[in-house]
């Protein structure tokens, strides 16, 4: 579904990634894991358009994306829940959610997106009326999803969702995650949490400085491989 190949990324004289090769099949849930400044937050912005690689290619069901603008990989089937959640405050629950919606083909079917989203969380529905200012952090990053899944994407992106947030909700969060995945949609996850990520995914790529340290099913990742790979031989 997802092939990047030889991915250089740039911020000025800064190569912030190299070589980076990824592939995220139909139906997976596909890990990304690393240190802070390991390069994963780049990749993303790279994957959702909001950066330009110097060099390499990004294929999404075999088109090539990676010179689209934003709003064209998102009408594409690919939705990103940013780290932060960055939701609209001075809106509601219910008016976050719907500018989910912009696209064509996510505005015919707008009624039906909203209620399986009210299914997936009940607590947003118990707030709809609210505005972003008083709801939790929990429940702002439901709501972050929500107005993700509102989009109707084929490849969702998360990026670093359990971030600043108690175990129980990181539990329904992780739920939620794989309920989306149940239902079809691809799913990438961007976690500095090793442990839960890898128990969620099928695949797994960690980056270490720009690059691709590890990869492979987390099965088959042995404890000792992945801390080198995430900290580096001088941990």
């Amino acid at each position: 579904m997802l092939k990047i190949q030889g991915l250089d990324v740039f911020y000025g004289m800064f190569q912030a990634l190299s070589n980076i090769s990824v592939e995220v099949e139909k139906g997976e849930i596909v890990s990304i894991l690393g240190a802070n400044g390991a390069g994963k937050s780049t990749l993303l912005k790279t994957i959702s358009g909001l950066m330009a690689p110097k060099s390499g290619s990004i294929y999404f069901d075999g088109e090539r994306i990676d010179r689209l603008e934003p709003d064209e990989i998102v009408n594409r089937g690919i939705s990103l829940v940013p780290e932060g959640r960055r939701i609209f405050e001075s809106l509601s629950v219910a008016e976050n959610l719907l500018i989910g919606s912009y696209t064509g083909r996510a505005r015919q079917r707008c009624g039906e997106t909203l209620e399986s989203i009210f299914h997936l969380f009940p607590r947003l529905k118990e707030r709809r009326a609210t505005m972003g200012t008083s709801l939790s952090g929990g429940e702002q990053q439901m709501l972050a999803i929500g107005r993700a899944l509102m989009s109707r994407p084929r490849l969702i992106i998360f990026d670093e969702i359990s971030l600043g947030l108690s175990p129980i909700v990181i539990k329904v969060l992780y739920e939620a995650v794989t309920r989306i995945n149940r239902d079809g949609v691809t799913v990438i996850l961007v976690e500095q949490d090793v442990t839960r990520s890898l128990a969620t995914a099928s695949q797994a790529y960690i980056l270490q400085e720009g690059k691709v340290s590890l990869e492979g099913h987390p099965k088959d990742l042995s404890e000792e491989e992945v801390r080198r790979a995430y900290f580096g031989d001088h941990v």
